[in-house]
Formats: structure tokens, C-alpha cells, sequence
């Protein structure tokens, strides 16, 4: 099964001036883990995830918590994000956007997941446009 077949055309994105405040409700709303970043003409420039909002608000914060000793100050995290708050989504967002095209096929994204511990990927077009996105229940669901 080809992307296309398997992709939601749901374009939920935001723009590279979007603040992080809103796109954490909009990840909240959508019940979205990672949202694409799109310029003035649709073409795909970033996705900003929750783990990328979480590492910038405190870095180093993903890997404290494997420590045993390691006791969280829940008041830095809050802080930190209502810092960050007003602040441009291109500052935080990752601009090396792993992604499929509309003909790929079912194996190659699974593989594509899999290797890179992601949740979703986007669907670009030969222009890099964004078309669609598939996450990993779209593709176990469809090919079930």
C-alpha cells in the first residue's frame, strides 16, 4: 500500500512565527504529538514536537530523569515554558524533517518509524508542499 493510500489529509501546521504557547494547545487540542512547520507556500521547513518543546525548556531534562537521584523541580518546567510562551516556534522547531513521499510504499515507512523512533511522519510532494501525514495506528489500522 502506497502513502497516499495510508496518509490523513489533515494538515494541522503551523508557520515558523507561531508562538510555542500556541502550538502546545494546539497539540493539546488536536491530540497531536508533533506538528509540521510550514512556510507562506506550504512547503514543509520543521516539525516541532513535544519532546523538542520539553528538551528546550530544560535541557538535559530527558536525560536526568534515568537517574535514580534525579528529583524533578515541577515550578523550572513551568517557569521555563511560560518564558518560552511568546517565542517563535522556528527557534525550537527541528528543520531536518525526516519524511515520505506520496508513492512510497508500506514497508519502506514502517521502516522509516521504526528506525527513527517517530510517531508520525509527513507526506511531502516533489515540491516539498506537505499533502498528508501518517502516524503509526494510520498504518497498522489500514494494513490490519
Amino acid at each position: 500500500m502506497k502513502a497516499r493510500e495510508l496518509m490523513r489529509r489533515d494538515l494541522t501546521s503551523v508557520e515558523p512565527d507561531t508562538p510555542v504557547s500556541e502550538v502546545i494547545y494546539l497539540m493539546e487540542q488536536a491530540g497531536l504529538s508533533a506538528i509540521p512547520v510550514l512556510d507562506d507556500e506550504g512547503v514543509l521547513v520543521g516539525v516541532i514536537s513535544e519532546r523538542d518543546i520539553i528538551r528546550a525548556a530544560l535541557p538535559g531534562y530527558l536525560e536526568m530523569l534515568h537517574s535514580a537521584s534525579f528529583l524533578p523541580n515541577l515550578n523550572q518546567l513551568s517557569k521555563r515554558l511560560k518564558e518560552m510562551a511568546p517565542e517563535p516556534v522556528s527557534k525550537y522547531m527541528n528543520p531536518d524533517v525526516i519524511f515520505v513521499h506520496p508513492d512510497d510504499e508500506d514497508l519502506q515507512i514502517a521502516d522509516t518509524l521504526i528506525r527513527n523512533e517517530l510517531k508520525q511522519l509527513p507526506v511531502v510532494d516533489d515540491q516539498g508542499h506537505l499533502v498528508g501525514v501518517i502516524r503509526r495506528i494510520d498504518l497498522l489500522y489500514r494494513l490490519s
